[in-house]
């Protein structure tokens, strides 16, 4: 008589305690590869296992992500653009880091709390970036932390920076300082700025923020509906880049975001979801600013706008 569905989870989850997420990762797809076909609640469990396995999966690739090196400040590049989070000490920046990619890093009340850089995947369809939470910049001179060194190794090495700021603190004092010590390092980079504790400010104070991050793009954490979207596009801004999406025009499934090059067109996009589609392209039909009306049929040649939805047909 077959293991019950409940004695099979209770059993994957004895196996599974203490081990690391590269062997739970191994353990789970041995499980799965030798999966009863029964239906109902074995399927149901399979699907919840990998859904895990996805998940330890993205781990992996977050922890690959650390050079093989000895310095945990030399973090090996990926995704479209390396963002590194700096603010003072206890501003948010875990917070922040888990809110963008659920990282689950170590969150609390305390300063000090990530004395080594914390690293997480930002994804957003096919659009996917990596955030650095270093740890914080002191309130006083920096060589007063024995990482100070790391903090500009990692500072330097970013493609951009994410300032963070506590609103409910001073404000302009924070920015003060973190610019001082940015200009000390040479770390003169395109930022971008999110202020924490936004439910505690009215919309008034967050516009004024604007001015305070000299023109950079602003928002505020807690995350409002729509800002994981905002925050993308003013990523992609900053390294010349667009967020188009693309809808399969048979499954009509819920588009998938793609970052492609200012100024790209429909060709690019189609290279850049599968390398045949370029070839097998039949019809294209357009949503967005590029269109003059919705759903407009357009060439491969026609070149797109941020926040286009395309559908590009085989047949």
């Amino acid at each position: 008589m077959p293991i019950s569905h409940k004695d099979l989870w209770i059993k994957i989850k004895r196996e599974s305690k203490g081990k690391s997420p590269r062997e739970e990762l191994r353990l789970l797809e041995g499980h799965l590869v030798d999966w009863p076909e029964y239906k109902g609640p074995y399927q149901e469990l399979r699907k919840k296992l990998e859904r895990r396995v996805e998940e330890l999966r993205k781990v992996g690739r977050v922890l690959a992500s650390h050079s093989v090196s000895d310095d945990p400040f030399s973090v090996r590049k990926r995704g479209l653009a390396e963002i590194v989070l700096v603010g003072l000490p206890n501003v948010g920046k875990t917070s922040l880091l888990d809110a963008l990619t659920g990282a689950n890093a170590e969150v609390a009340d305390y300063p000090y709390t990530t004395l080594t850089p914390n690293v997480g995947m930002f994804s957003l369809g096919g659009c996917e970036f990596e955030i650095v939470d270093l740890p914080p910049f002191p309130d006083g001179r920096l060589e007063d932390v024995h990482y100070a060194d790391g903090l500009k190794e990692a500072c330097l090495n970013a493609t951009f920076l994410c300032v963070v700021i506590d609103l409910t603190a001073d404000r302009e004092l924070q920015m003060d300082k973190l610019r001082a010590q940015l200009a000390e390092m040479g770390a003169d980079k395109a930022t971008v700025l999110i202020g924490t504790h936004v439910d505690t400010v009215g919309p008034a104070e967050l516009a004024a923020l604007r001015e305070l991050g000299g023109g950079a793009p602003v928002f505020g954490l807690p995350l409002r509906e729509g800002e994981r979207r905002a925050i993308a596009e003013a990523f992609c801004g900053i390294i010349g880049k667009i967020i188009v999406d693309a809808r399969d025009p048979v499954l009509k499934d819920e588009p998938v975001a793609y970052a492609v090059p200012e100024g790209a067109s429909v060709l690019d996009l189609a290279r850049q979801i599968h390398k045949d589609l370029a070839g097998r392209a039949r019809k294209v039909r357009v949503w967005g600013a590029s269109a003059s009306f919705d759903g407009q049929g357009v060439g491969l040649d026609h070149v797109l706008s941020s926040g286009d939805t395309v559908e590009i047909l085989t047949k």
